[in-house]
């Protein structure tokens, strides 16, 4: 049975929609990401804490601040003693707990001051159980064969275990002109430059077909779209960035012993088919990872691995992503549904904070890794050694804790430079260390 009957009326007006992203010319193109779970980045847990801690963020050389969900948390059948953010008892409304309107005004506008741009994560696909549309719209609700309001179901079909939400059914209209009021009202209302969408795939494509263009023109500025999903179907409709979950789930793979060739080929299998201007999400961890695997420091064992997996990741197509916490390589693993401060004061925290910098920076402003694809390249150590060009820069990354000599087929290493140490290279043959990164160009 189909999760969704959509109207005819919808599926037509969506047809003639041309996929619309930002400008190749804005700020999406050479944006570097950092999510920031309000609960845990600050002593205090709110808002104003966040806008205290600006320039911790802006240290670490993003430009793009992603907040995770601040409206007010539902309470009925919540997870933990906090609830789920992702559950949410109000869309226009801001949790107390992390503050006012005013302030949440003010953390934008002091980002704003800072050259730095908001998006707000956005969870179209259900609600908590006690928010008003439940009451006010119940027809707003998808219904099992009893005619019950159900929890959600995934891409599949199948009923999911989020028993503290309750599901949407955007084949009703008037749901459909609900939400996308809602999210052009924040836009408007609080001059965010963006979302990241929760589950976006789990939303008929149709829905944002319609809603892409219409968010884009509500207000006079390019924002970022980010989906949740890894279906470049919704490149392709018009979303800046979908998830590079492939590339996760096989550096895991490289890092637990697999060869370090495979980690690129499912990036270099569907970069043709990445719609222009289309581009991934690169993480080595975020809020699902931190609370469901694990953190980067510990999934990719230790300091040392997880620099080298992020230089990986980072700076492959795409953009790249911090998770709070993650820049002075703290090993909590931060949960969902309670709530547990960073401890910002780790062993090596500057150290660790200034080399994710160059990595950001170099994601951010060179120009071999803000546009561009990606080649293989041959090594002499095809299992332990991830390397690849992207224009004018070689990546070298070795995934193993001990030390690796190279070399690269087809590649003059001599005189290059090192862009993370800024050491010239004086020959052919490299010796990489455990878990060594090197980022080479000829200047």
């Amino acid at each position: 049975m189909k999760r969704w009957t959509l109207s005819l009326g919808l599926m037509l007006a969506a047809a003639p929609a041309m996929a619309q992203r930002a400008p190749a010319s804005s700020w999406v193109r050479s944006a570097t990401l950092y999510e920031v779970f309000v609960r845990d980045f600050s002593p205090g847990g709110n808002l104003a804490g966040v806008t205290a801690g600006l320039g911790r963020i802006q240290s670490t050389g993003a430009n793009c601040i992603w907040i995770m969900p601040i409206q007010p948390v539902s309470m009925l059948n919540h997870k933990g003693s906090l609830g789920s953010p992702y559950s949410l008892h109000d869309y226009r409304a801001i949790d107390s707990a992390f503050g006012t309107a005013a302030d949440f005004k003010a953390l934008v506008r002091a980002a704003h001051a800072r050259g730095m741009k908001v998006i707000l994560d956005w969870v179209p696909d259900h609600t908590g159980w006690d928010n008003p549309w439940i009451r006010e719209h119940p027809e707003y609700y998808a219904r099992n064969a009893a005619g019950e309001i159900t929890v959600p179901r995934d891409a599949q079909g199948k009923l999911t275990d989020w028993t503290d939400v309750a599901q949407l059914d955007y084949g009703n209209a008037g749901l459909r002109a609900a939400m996308l009021d809602v999210m052009q009202w924040w836009l408007r209302e609080y001059g965010l430059d963006g979302f990241r969408v929760d589950v976006a795939g789990f939303i008929p494509n149709a829905f944002w077909r319609e809603a892409v263009p219409a968010l884009r023109a509500s207000v006079p500025r390019p924002i970022l779209l980010l989906a949740e999903w890894g279906d470049i179907e919704l490149n392709r409709i018009g979303f800046d960035l979908t998830y590079g979950w492939d590339g996760y789930s096989r550096l895991k793979e490289v890092w637990g012993g697999a060869p370090a060739a495979g980690f690129l080929q499912r990036v270099l299998a569907e970069q043709d088919s990445m719609p222009p201007g289309g581009m991934r999400l690169r993480f080595t961890t975020n809020h699902d990872e931190t609370a469901w695997d694990n953190p980067a420091v510990t999934r990719f064992l230790g300091p040392a691995g997880a620099r080298a997996a992020f230089v990986a990741m980072a700076l492959l197509p795409g953009r790249p992503l911090l998770y709070n916490g993650q820049e002075v390589e703290s090993p909590q693993r931060l949960p969902l549904f309670e709530r547990e401060a960073v401890v910002w004061e780790q062993p090596g925290a500057a150290a660790a904070r200034a080399f994710y910098r160059r990595v950001f920076d170099l994601a951010r402003t060179n120009p071999a890794f803000v546009r561009g694809n990606i080649t293989a390249m041959e090594t002499s150590a095809p299992d332990d050694v991830i390397a690849y060009r992207r224009n004018t820069a070689m990546v070298l990354v070795n995934a193993r804790p001990r030390e690796v000599r190279v070399t690269v087929k087809g590649a003059r290493l001599r005189g290059t430079r090192d862009l993370l140490s800024q050491r010239a290279v004086r020959g052919d043959t490299l010796t990489l260390p455990a878990y060594g990164a090197l980022v080479l160009e000829r200047r």
